[in-house]
């Protein structure tokens, strides 16, 4: 350690003092919301409702360099955010009373941020990076020293941390496979480590760590105190007393008041023997400490004049105390106030690395954790490769006519368009790292903009590589100008315009405080860059209100650029357009004829591509070098507010702000006073209201404490709510089970046991197998071969399904549906895997004192646990209850108040095996029985609780156990991990102990007699398992859920009707009152190609949102069989179509009548029923490429590429007439075609067209005839008409009458219009069933890893990327070890085997056999249990009687 100390340059003499401080915090401070965001963990609804600030009075006490102090009470999180940003946050009085050393705490904060150290509960990292990368670039950061110095301080911080082992594995997260999320919790605490400060602030930082690992991380802790002479302040919910007595101090908070700091011994002497406060013999110091701040004592023996009956009184006692004395002396010896002009050697830089370093070393990271997301740039990177190729053959080998120049000019109209959507792609993306970001940012890492500006770099490079490969494809299939100015030119151009897009969307993720919002925006930006390109409305027809936005739109200035390089210096052929011409035209010259295209003269059969550009677009080749300069400066003026708005504007983008912002609205009338409506039918017993829950299960009767703890065991034990469980009493037993992957690697090795009824603790130290073991138990392992006997009541189990509906899981994981309430939650698993008994679901609700109307979004860490363990509870599971840690994060006395339920509902015959981390003794007390496994997965004991500590010192003589003052959990983990003291103990290999020591025999003689009693009872236990309800009742409930959560999330409501709103009055507007001319007809065209431009942000706000609901079901609906994967796709579907449809009327009325087109109903109202028909559309197709995505980043490039796909092929870009052969059977099934075609046809069916002077063909007639004379031949064969038919001297020909002629020339009749309709809803079907088929094949068989393996082999990818991908389609290294097998060998913890078997979303994008093996003859005699899984959410499962396979 004391070669990691002198890396680390704390502020010299570091203290905190607090003199009578008084510090004003939020009214709802015990109400931690679940955010990422580290600045917005502690935030008070309350006060986002404009209630007055809570204060927390009379804070006196001096802590020093190199001391640790632990922090109880309900305000440590509140007051540690204060503490954070002190110069925004803190709110005190008097001023100077709070110090660090002899500066005004605020003033210091102010002048020196990067002091002040947070670190949460959330572990917050890139997860495409490994461990190796991430703590790199935490101490490159922190550390400016030579590179071998870095490096051996990584490797002395993993060693002591325990990660050496994983050190080129992916950090990962809850749905990226990585390392065990122990593991991650540690890079966390190196990465706050390495932030090199004065003050830690660590909150509840252990939350997730099992005992032993809790107290190796606060041992580092203390030596890093000691050794960088740093002051650390330590809130922690759950400890032993080993950990308690590593800290120096202890600061006890009542709600608003201090009553205690000092050592460990003087806490423990007042409260025990000055107050008399008795303390159980089972309890820890955590749990006696908190129930006294919570008033959960026993006043028996007590003096009554010492008996505080509320926190004043605790704060009264204190204050008499010499302890109190000593600590008003100390801070009075320091008491002048506080300085706030901060001495020079009291300050540091804020940052300890130049800004240059910076710059390299987060540029780099970009690119690493970039390069890490192999799927998402591999997604990118096909994406281009078959778009180019698509539409290079498209316009293949483009013809030098004057119908060429058209074709040109839409495929460079295309090539803008691609990359523009290939750019908004990338918000997803944008939005995900944002909290990561600000993590860093407040540890001082970087600046922010300077994280904008590497991720620019990188996505400038990237996206400069794809340009490149779409431009020489593309360039020469099409076969433009076969020269090196014009093609690098066109590659300039293209690769600078898609710089500015890419700084564009940025700029707008970093202005948007949600994703639905950048959707909006990023709609708006994106109609506006397509219809003022001045390819879709030319320069001289745009209308002068939005004219500006061409000179504002970098596509304008690209899209000239291009296309006068392209054309400048041809020479068009004309003879396609020659007017007039036919067999009455064959002898006459052709000084009487004249070319039908902009820019062409009399006489003349060929356009000059200059004449095209000049009359036609209203373009100049001069210009090209010009527009090059404006593009480079609207590339730096995106890039500098990006890097502007990513300083300064998004880090206010903070829970906690908006909330505030939403308070404002709120007192101003702007929105509504209450988010939330309820039926009126409530419970029986009404649940505990918002405004009297806490953050725990702290909410008692304070004010009459006498005998409280009494009462409260009392209640429980007693059932005060009336929670019955209707169970039977049954035998579930395992026998040999073994459970490998991989093909040899065994997790579980071995294991017997049973459970009949009770409550029984699942142990064993870290990595030794229990989640592992609780998923083979409760049918839950999706991958690898399970092989033993599973036996209910001594038979066989066959009934799968029954015995699913007959247990209930509780997994680590808290995941919920953050928009519905905490009753919501409970109803939808009480009525679709319960019996809907609304009476006990209050009664659970109320024992677990969940706030029945708070929306789960702002629910505490710990809140969020007890939801999970109600939503399991209130299903009545009759036969077994599996919990996995429903302890974890939870406070001791809300551990303890769990424990006792399960307790209670044990004692009425419910069978419970939970998972545990080394319990308090207190807590273990409450557990029937043990089941105790050691590392490799082999069971070492099995039996009581009170006789385990005996076992194992009858089979080691130089064991010793004091039954009085050790915890028996803690004995035995020691024992069998060999952390026994001292070292005093024999090498006893504790397998074969057990599998020959009489217990065991005396066991398996009690299950002999148990099955016996249970077979003879008859009872079958699939009669009591629950009756999933019907599908259709299953789609009611969903359907309601979802309906809830949307109406509820008004932000995506307004952002959805906004989008269409704003959308069609800029459409409108720009396409206002369309003339009757030939630009008109061309208008018609792109105002319906712009209608349908839409679609891609609409697409993208559906996909954001369905996101939600989709992560829920596969991580933990669809695991506990709550309904049938179907019923959330059509649910979703159901909810989002109204939403759709009214908005797409809003859109509608908005735009369609601002256009100038016919308002008869058979037009405007067939009109009106398509575009209906076309957001069912753009719905179903949006949904189907979420649900067969596996993330929302690849959704979104799907999405760009099949709407470019489709869009390609819709006859606008490219007429039919030129469609190579072979592609004009897209033609006919891109969906588009036929939306195209309606609307076009309603909008010019029977349309007078009058041609402007400009656009008529001038032609010379014969000597002796008239124009009309001249003209009627070809009149009467194209049709058209003559302005002046009279005339002998320059005909005027327009080339068509009505609307219906220009139509035929675009392959589209006004009699179509019904056809297509039932194709529109044929495409709408397709999309809707798609769905289904996508989603079976992505998360029911999972076929895509298999596919993507296939496919990079095939291509030889993973030779070129140095990958190797075997049938599972896992990475092996050059070693010949796959990515997954490296993570399950693991040699210093089993943490990652169990995540990753118990990793839902990492569990369904992992490849697994798509077959059931049948059992063989030979099998079938030996009555094992053989599991290969075939899917992740249909696990096969048939269980025989000889020859159980599952």
């Amino acid at each position: 350690m004391s070669n990691i100390s002198k890396y680390f340059t704390p502020v010299p003499d570091a203290s905190v003092t607090f003199n009578g401080a008084n510090v004003e915090l939020g009214n709802g401070f015990g109400h931690k919301v679940n955010n990422k965001d580290p600045e917005a963990d502690v935030i008070s609804a309350a006060a986002a409702e404009g209630s007055e600030e809570h204060i927390l009075h009379d804070l006196t006490f001096r802590t020093s360099q190199g001391e640790m102090v632990l922090i109880l009470g309900k305000p440590s999180s509140p007051l540690f955010n204060a503490l954070f940003h002190g110069h925004k946050n803190l709110k005190y009085s008097p001023e100077g009373s709070i110090k660090f050393k002899e500066n005004e705490y605020k003033a210091f904060s102010s002048t020196c941020p990067q002091q002040i150290i947070y670190n949460n509960e959330q572990d917050i990292h890139f997860p495409f990076l490994t461990v190796e990368q991430t703590i790199d670039f935490a101490l490159s950061c922190k550390f400016n020293i030579p590179k071998e110095e870095r490096i051996a301080l990584r490797d002395e911080l993993l060693r002591e941390f325990g990660l050496s082992h994983v050190l080129k594995t992916l950090v990962g997260n809850d749905y990226v496979r990585g390392v065990s999320g122990g593991e991650r919790k540690r890079i966390s605490i190196i990465e706050t480590f390495a932030a090199n400060g004065s003050v830690y602030l660590w909150d509840n930082s252990t939350k997730g760590l099992d005992s032993a690992t809790a107290l190796d991380f606060l041992s580092i802790l203390q030596k890093m105190a000691r050794a960088t002479r740093s002051v650390n302040f330590v809130k922690i919910s759950q400890a032993s007393d080993k950990i308690v007595y590593k800290f120096d101090k202890i600061l006890m908070l009542s709600d608003s008041y201090q009553v205690f700091y000092g050592t460990i011994d003087e806490c423990m002497t007042y409260f025990r023997d000055s107050l008399g406060i008795e303390k159980n013999p089972n309890d820890c110091i955590i749990e006696y400490l908190t129930s006294i701040l919570n008033f959960q004592f026993s006043t028996q023996n007590m003096k009554s004049h010492l008996i505080p009956r509320s926190e004043i009184d605790l704060y009264n006692l204190w204050k008499e105390t010499e302890y109190y004395t000593h600590c008003k002396e100390e801070v009075d010896a320091h008491g002048a106030p506080g300085n706030t002009d901060i001495p020079e050697e009291d300050t540091t830089p804020t940052f300890a690395i130049s800004l240059t370093k910076q710059l390299d070393i987060v540029t780099r990271r970009a690119f690493d954790r970039s390069i890490g997301d192999k799927s998402y740039l591999i997604s990118q990177f096909v994406s281009v490769v078959i778009q180019s190729l698509v539409i290079g053959s498209l316009f293949y080998d483009v013809a030098k006519t004057t119908i060429g120049s058209f074709s040109r000019g839409s495929l460079s109209f295309f090539a803008i368009l691609f990359f523009t959507f290939l750019a908004l792609s990338d918000l997803p993306a944008a939005f995900q790292r944002q909290s990561v970001v600000r993590k860093h940012v407040n540890l001082h890492f970087y600046y922010s903009w300077v994280e904008t500006l590497a991720s620019t770099c990188f996505d400038y490079t990237f996206k400069f590589l794809l340009v490149v490969i779409f431009s020489i494809i593309l360039y020469f299939l099409a076969h433009l100008k076969f020269e090196a100015a014009r093609f690098f030119i066109f590659l300039l151009f293209l690769s600078f315009y898609n710089f500015s897009m890419v700084s564009l969307f940025t700029l707008t993720a970093l202005m948007s405080p949600t994703l639905s919002i950048a959707n909006l925006i990023a709609g708006i930006l994106l109609l506006a860059i397509a219809m003022y390109a001045s390819y879709v409305i030319h320069l001289e027809d745009m209308h002068p209100w939005f004219i500006w936005i061409a000179y504002l739109n970098p596509a304008m200035f690209s899209m000239e650029a291009i296309l006068s390089n392209e054309l400048f210096t041809l020479k068009l052929d004309c003879t396609e357009s020659i007017i007039p011409r036919g067999d009455a035209y064959v002898n006459i010259t052709f000084a009487n004829k004249a070319c039908a295209w902009q820019g062409a003269t009399l006489g003349n059969n060929y356009v000059r591509g200059q004449d095209y550009l000049k009359s036609g677009l209203k373009y100049k080749y001069h210009h090209v070098w010009r527009n090059f300069g404006i593009l480079i400066g609207f590339l730096c003026f995106y890039l500098f507010l990006s890097l502007f708005v990513a300083e300064y504007i998004t880090p206010l983008y903070t829970r906690q702000n908006l909330l505030k912002f939403q308070a404002y609205l709120r007192s101003h009338g702007i929105i509504s006073g209450s988010d939330l409506e309820f039926e009126e039918e409530l419970y029986n017993e009404p649940m505990v209201s918002s405004s009297s829950s806490s953050s725990s299960l702290d909410s008692v009767h304070k004010e009459n404490p006498e005998g409280s703890k009494d009462e409260e065991d009392k209640n429980i034990s007693n059932g005060e709510n009336g929670a019955t469980v209707q169970s039977q009493k049954h035998v579930i037993s395992w026998k040999n089970i073994n459970y490998t992957v991989e093909g040899d690697k065994q997790l579980i090795n071995d294991v017997s046991g049973y459970i009949s009824s009770g409550l029984t603790a699942l142990m064993g130290e870290s990595g030794a197998g229990k989640t592992t073991l609780l998923n083979v138990l409760s049918q839950r392992t999706e991958k690898g071969l399970v092989t033993g006997e599973l036996l209910i009541d001594g038979q066989p189990l066959t009934n799968i399904s029954a015995f699913r509906r007959s247990i209930g899981f509780v997994q680590q994981q808290d995941v919920h549906l953050d928009l519905l309430t905490v009753k919501e939650s409970l109803e939808v698993s009480c009525n679709l895997r319960g019996d809907g008994d609304m009476e006990y679901l209050a009664s659970i609700a109320k024992l677990l004192r969940l706030p029945a109307d708070k929306l789960v979004a702002d629910l505490s860490p710990t809140d969020r646990k007890l939801l999970s363990i109600g939503v399991e509870l209130v299903t009545k599971p009759s036969l077994l209850l599996f919990l996995d840690e429903p302890t974890s994060g939870l406070d001791s006395e809300a551990a303890l108040t769990i424990v006792k339920f399960l307790k209670k509902l044990s004692e009425q015959g419910q069978a419970i095996l939970c998972t545990i981390h080394q319990p308090s003794k207190s807590v273990i007390s409450h557990f029937d029985n043990i089941f105790l496994l050691k590392r490799g997965g082999q069971c070492v004991y099995f039996g009581d609780i009170e006789n385990a500590c005996d076992y194992f010192v009858q089979h080691d003589n130089l064991l010793t156990y004091d039954h009085e003052t050790e915890n028996p959990a803690d004995f035995v983990i020691d024992v069998v991990g060999g952390k026994v003291r001292d070292g005093a103990s024999n090498k006893i290999d504790w397998t074969n102990a057990w599998q020959q020591s009489p217990q065991k025999v005396e066991i398996f003689k009690t299950l002999d007699i148990l099955e016996t009693d249970a077979r003879n009872s008859n009872v079958d236990f699939t009669t009591s398992a629950w009756t999933q309800p019907s599908y259709m009742a299953q789609l009611r409930y969903i359907i309601k859920r979802q309906y809830i959560c949307t109406k509820r999330d008004k932000v995506y409501v307004i952002s959805k009707f906004g989008l269409n709103a704003g959308a069609g009055l800029f459409i409108g507007f720009s396409f206002w009152r369309t003339k009757k001319n030939i630009a008109g007809l061309q208008n018609a065209i792109f105002l319906a190609f712009m209608n349908m431009c839409l679609s891609s942000p609409l697409i993208n706000q559906v996909q954001d949102k369905a996101l939600q609901s989709k992560d829920v079901f596969i991580a933990r609906e669809n695991r506990s069989n709550t309904y049938h994967w179907t019923v959330l796709l059509i649910a979703q579907t159901v909810v989002e179509l109204p939403l759709a449809i009214g908005s797409s009327t809003l859109f509608f009325l908005c735009c369609y009548f601002c256009c100038g087109f016919s308002n008869a109903p058979h037009i405007a109202g067939v009109f009106y029923l398509n575009y209906i028909l076309f957001s069912a559309y753009y719905l179903t197709f949006g949904l189907w490429l979420m649900y067969s995505a596996p993330d929302l980043q690849t959704a979104a490039v799907f999405v760009a590429f099949l709407y470019s796909f489709t869009a390609s092929f819709c006859g606008v870009m490219q007429p039919y007439a030129l469609f190579p052969g072979f592609w004009t059977f897209m033609y006919r099934v891109s969906p588009y075609t036929y939306f195209i075609e309606t609307f076009v046809s309603l909008l010019l069916h029977d349309r007078p067209v009058v041609c402007e002077n400009s656009e008529l063909v001038p032609g010379q007639p014969l000597m002796g005839q008239n124009c009309g004379e001249f003209m009627a031949p070809y009149i009467a064969e194209f049709g058209g008409y003559l302005k002046n038919p009279n005339t002998f001297t320059v005909c005027g020909y327009c080339t068509y009458t009505v609307g219906d002629d220009f139509l035929e020339v675009e392959n589209m009749s006004y009699h179509h219009r019904w056809r297509n309709f039932g194709l529109e809803i044929v495409f709408v079907v397709f999309n809707f069933c798609a769905m289904f088929v996508g989603f079976y094949l992505t998360y029911i068989k999972n076929v895509w890893p298999s596919v993507y393996a296939w496919c990079m082999k095939a291509t030889g990818l993973n030779r070129l990327l140095k990958l190797d991908i075997n049938s599972n389609g896992n990475y092996i290294d050059e070693n010949g070890v796959s990515a997954e097998k490296e993570i399950l060998e693991k040699p210093d913890s089993f943490d990652a085997r169990e995540e990753y078997i118990n990793d839902p979303v990492a569990q369904s994008m992992e490849m697994v056999p798509d077959y059931i093996e049948e059992p063989d003859s030979n099998a079938a005699a030996s009555a094992s249990i053989e599991q290969p899984f075939a899917t992740p959410l249909e696990t096969p499962s048939v269980v025989q009687t000889e020859g159980n396979k599952l």
